[in-house]
């Protein structure tokens, strides 16, 4: 007879390339056999049927899981030979045993002339050697189930077939999976639920109930990893050979902490917005406490929102290299009038331009008080407790809004700020010495008290990568309409690292950017290894009506505590031409111990009441301070092109800091400079709110000039620095700007000012040439220094001037001191570790000396 070979439709090919090969073998040996499709129309008398053929008649649809994962048949019903296998393996395995011992094909067969096949021939391999014998699930076996899973819902299919194949190839049952419930005596039922309503908080559950096996997952990703790990843990890795389940047993063993933004919607792709899956995948993150994930290489375009809506982060997120899309080119800043800069009355933008994207907050409330009830009514300097205590490690910011700090002069004055600052306590208010009480409250209006007690989480762009996060710029009118479209910290003990920002589509005209990385209200930040951009500056109009240039910012922080930036680059770092960018990474207001270490960025920019900053083993062009305690910079590099100053002491809040500059290993590095200073300060007439001070000590050790040339690599675009060797060190000058004042004692509150600014055309520098406009003979331009105020002659800002300088270590130093009658009492004392005792100081300098030289040997 002529026999047709019938697959079974839903194998692999590789099944039909086994049968294939059978069917060529038969060829070479004289009998013609083809292979066709299971369908009514190849129906024919003779037939090898290979698997569970469904258009032959119910006869020849045996179930092959019988015959158990590795067991097969090869048997004869009605003419037709049957070959079936418990997997596709086993079938292919079957095919082979029908060619050797039915058809008995061998290597050395040249024809085949007659095959005869009986019913008695039949061939039955059943596996029957599991190690779990019976299953039983409240005295039902587990052999009577069904599994019931929605077709509709694919991930509740995947979950049903891999727990029916792990049953089947594990121990022999195979479950049959059904789309309902129905009228089924027991039944497996996967469930996929919302996130917020699994019945759950680790999102995963496995009950029996009445008999019955129930899922529930919140995740559609976790399903089937959470339902085998109860089939393999509880059963077919089980010691138990008979392993039984009574009625209200419960499985939630495993908690699935683990979140991804796919399931929540997002789709990745860079052009769907997907602001809201990721905030809702966040929101169950931050409900039950899961770690949240983004897909490696996906791009998730964030847009417009909703109005005030942030993506809210308080646990471990992995961003495992994605890429963020935020997208500010759309988002609508207040209109503002051209003339005066100021806001149009009633214009308001879109709410989000000042509404972060990623809001890393606290999970704590924050309490808040007025005057009337606030539980500390007074604070002083010096004090080691606050008189109250919080219950919890708390940082404090109290105000007393009778008195004003910082009051700005110059293009961008303003009327300052009421009195505050942080400080950060523990559960019974003890202050941390780190963050000591800097003014007198001798009444506090308000207080407000942030919980700091948060657990640490880390925000993770991925190991040695960084997730990529591209602004596309607002391209706003160029007003003071900070755009606050960034990631926001504030939240204590978080850790942020492994990101990149870069900024595109910036034109002529911008608002600027309070920060990418935002931190306030917040205690113990790491953001360590992120690469960022400068924003583009732009100018507009300030508070005095004149243009002024915006500051615009990557890193800023404000009324927070021990804040660390470290392993950190910035992508354009230097300008096209080679020289260094001098602005637009950082600001930073009301802020304690601020830390730099191992960055390699444009600027270190900390006022408004900074109290200790610290800098090590970086590389800046620029580093600005207000306030007080200590600045330590070691092992440092500054570009001192173009300024030549080491640090500056903003000119705008007095030039003020009270305590201490430490610099061990100080490299100024410049090519075409020949006048250089430690510290930039510069005294006005004006007062700024407080007492002013120069550092009260500076210690300079191991402080070098070094000349460098540079050039721009034309192929990589890389600028090229190499050292150029000088025989002498030029001379440094302690302060820049302060030398102008000679016999002006500007640390006498009765000094007579009356020759400042400047009561001499000749000696006016203003571009616009002197202008006296008040006819007191005074120059009332502001470039030339501040309008008056009151009596000419009054001195608003006597200044506390250095007590001490010291110096080690600095072969070849000529310090140039400033010949003003208020350094008559500055010591200065050079200290050499190869002279005399260690700690000796071996000589000593007064001011009118004028420069103190060491020598280079």
């Amino acid at each position: 007879a002529y026999f047709n070979f019938v697959v079974a439709d839903g194998y692999t090919s590789d099944v039909n390339r086994t049968v294939d090969t059978l069917i060529s073998d038969l060829a070479k040996l004289g009998v013609a056999t083809k292979r066709v499709f299971d369908n009514k129309d190849t129906i024919t008398a003779c037939e090898v049927l290979v698997g569970t053929v469904q258009t032959r008649g119910e006869q020849y649809m045996l179930d092959h899981h019988v015959y158990g994962y590795e067991g097969f048949a090869i048997k004869v019903i009605d003419g037709r030979v049957i070959i079936l296998g418990g997997s596709e393996e086993a079938l292919i395995d079957a095919v082979a045993e029908f060619k050797k011992t039915i058809l008995g094909i061998k290597k050395t067969t040249k024809v085949l002339t007659d095959v005869t096949m009986t019913a008695e021939q039949n061939i039955e391999q059943i596996q029957d050697d599991y190690d779990i014998q019976s299953v039983t699930v409240a005295g039902n076996d587990l052999r009577d189930y069904v599994i019931v899973a929605r077709s509709s819902v694919s991930a509740e299919i995947t979950a049903a077939r891999a727990v029916q194949d792990l049953l089947y190839k594990k121990i022999g049952m195979w479950l049959p999976i059904v789309n309902e419930e129905g009228e089924y005596d027991k039944v497996i039922f996967l469930n996929l639920s919302t996130p917020k309503t699994c019945s759950s908080d680790k999102g995963f559950i496995l009950q029996i109930k009445e008999g019955d096996i129930r899922v529930d997952c919140g995740f559609a990703n976790k399903i089937e990893e959470a339902t085998l790990a109860f089939f393999i843990t509880e059963i077919t890795n089980s010691n138990d050979p008979n392993p039984s389940f009574n009625n209200n047993f419960k499985y939630e063993k495993v908690d699935y902490k683990n979140l991804y933004y796919k399931d929540f919607g997002a789709e990745g792709d860079g052009y769907t917005d997907d602001f809201f899956a990721l905030m809702a995948c966040h929101d169950q993150a931050n409900a039950y406490g899961h770690t949240v994930n983004a897909e490696s290489g996906a791009t998730y375009y964030l847009g417009e929102g909703s109005g005030y809506s942030s993506i809210t982060v308080q646990t471990d997120t992995n961003w495992n290299g994605c890429k963020f899309i935020f997208d500010d080119s759309t988002i609508a800043a207040p209109e503002c009038d051209p003339a005066t800069g100021k806001q149009i009355s009633g214009s308001m933008g879109d709410p989000e331009y000042y509404t972060p994207i990623f809001s890393i907050s606290n999970s704590k409330s924050t309490v808040h008080y007025g005057a009337s009830n606030t539980p500390i009514k007074s604070l002083y300097e010096g004090a080691t407790n606050i008189g109250f205590a919080p219950g919890y490690e708390a940082i404090i910011k109290p105000y007393n809004s009778n008195i004003y700090h910082f009051i700005r002069w110059g293009l961008n004055q303003n009327s300052g700020s009421a009195q505050n600052e942080v400080i950060h306590v523990d559960a019974e208010g003890n202050i941390d010495p780190m963050t000591p009480v800097q003014w007198n409250y001798d009444v506090i209006t308000k207080l407000s008290i942030v919980n700091a007690e948060e657990e640490p989480i880390t925000i993770n762009g991925g190991d040695n990568r960084q997730t990529h996060v591209e602004t596309k710029f607002n391209g706003a009118p160029s007003f003071y309409t900070y755009y606050k479209r960034n990631i926001q910290i504030t939240r204590s003990n978080v850790t942020i690292k492994n990101i990149r920002h870069t900024i595109i589509e910036e034109g002529e005209t911008g608002a600027p950017y309070t920060g990418f990385i935002y931190i306030a209200d917040a205690n113990n930040v790491n953001v360590d290894g992120c690469e960022f951009q400068c924003p583009k500056g732009y100018r507009t109009i300030g508070s005095a009506g004149e243009s002024v240039g915006m500051g615009t910012y990557e890193i800023c922080a404000a009324t927070s505590t021990n804040i660390l930036w470290s392993n950190c680059t910035q992508s354009n770092l230097y300008k096209e031409d080679g020289s260094m960018q001098s602005d637009g990474m950082m600001g930073t207001n009301y802020c304690k111990n601020l830390m730099f270490d191992n960055m390699v960025v444009c600027s270190f920019d900390a006022h408004c009441g900074t109290y200790n900053a610290s800098l090590r083993n970086s590389t800046c062009e620029h580093l600005n301070f207000i306030g007080e305690g200590t600045i330590i910079l070691e092992n440092m590099n500054i570009l001192a092109n173009p300024a030549g100053n080491a640090i500056v002491l903003r000119s705008d809040y007095g030039s003020t800091w009270q305590g201490d500059l430490i610099i061990k290993g100080l490299n100024m590095k410049y090519y075409s400079r020949t006048s250089f200073s430690v510290i930039n300060a510069q005294w006005d007439n004006h007062f700024f709110g407080y007492q002013t001070y120069l550092p009260e000590n500076i210690y300079l050790e191991d402080f070098k000039l070094t000349k460098v040339g540079w050039e721009v690599n034309p192929a990589t675009g890389q600028r090229i620095e190499w050292e150029i060797p000088t025989d002498t060190m030029l001379p440094i000058n302690l302060y820049t700007n302060l030398n102008g004042y000679i016999g002006t004692d500007i640390s006498d509150p009765d000094a007579d000012m009356t020759a400042y600014p400047t009561d001499d055309p000749v000696s006016c520098t203003c571009a616009d040439g002197f202008n006296d406009t008040t006819g007191d003979g005074l120059c009332d331009n502001k470039k030339c220094g501040l309008p008056k105020e009151g009596k000419a002659n009054v001195n608003k800002n006597p200044v506390i001037v250095t007590k001490n300088v010291y110096i080690k270590n600095c072969p070849g130093l000529t310090l140039v001191m400033p010949k003003t009658p208020a350094f008559k009492e500055t010591k200065v004392y050079v200290w050499d570790d190869t002279v005399g005792e260690a700690g000796d100081y071996i000589e000593s300098f007064w001011w009118e000396s004028g420069k103190i030289s060491v020598p280079a040997e």
